[in-house]
């Protein structure tokens, strides 16, 4: 998972509050008065971030999924340790105001991701990955689950001659 963010830093007016990728963004819904939206924010990215409209200033800069009043969105932590609900209540070329974001906290996982002694299973906000724990570099492509991801850690070691 991520390391945890220091709360000092959080609020030191010099840190860098960082913008939303628009290819992180997704339709799930397109009705006849709003849209429907899910997006996983960056990894430094806190809930509180969700106050300042130019951190979906790259979204609304000609992105075809560029939000517009009244479009709901759906929010996820790249560690999914939380997720916001929220109603856009205006948007413009340079940023998009949400009125009153609702955080949940989500609960820790209650079953642990695989490891051994070199490897683990990891989330790494697009899917799971095997780590290598020395230094976590990313051994295998992004999988849709973690058992994909335990098959592939045990390929990582050679097979057995017979």
């Amino acid at each position: 998972m991520t390391k945890a963010l220091d709360p000092a830093s959080l609020k030191s007016a010099d840190r860098q509050i960082p913008e939303i990728d628009p290819a992180r963004i997704t339709m799930q819904q397109s009705g006849q008065i709003w849209r429907e939206y899910m997006v996983r924010v960056p990894a430094d990215f806190v809930a509180d971030d969700l106050k300042t409209p130019s951190v979906w200033r790259k979204v609304q800069a000609g992105s075809r999924n560029a939000l517009r009043k009244f479009d709901r969105v759906f929010v996820v932590s790249y560690d999914e340790t939380w997720v916001a609900e929220a109603i856009v209540a205006s948007a413009d070329s340079k940023g998009v105001v949400l009125a009153k974001p609702r955080v949940t906290t989500m609960p820790a996982r209650y079953d642990s991701l695989f490891q051994d002694d070199l490897y683990r299973v990891a989330w790494n906000g697009f899917g799971y990955v095997v780590e290598r724990k020395a230094d976590g570099h990313a051994m295998t492509q992004a999988t849709a689950n973690p058992d994909l991801a335990t098959r592939l850690l045990v390929q990582l070691y050679p097979a057995r001659a017979s």
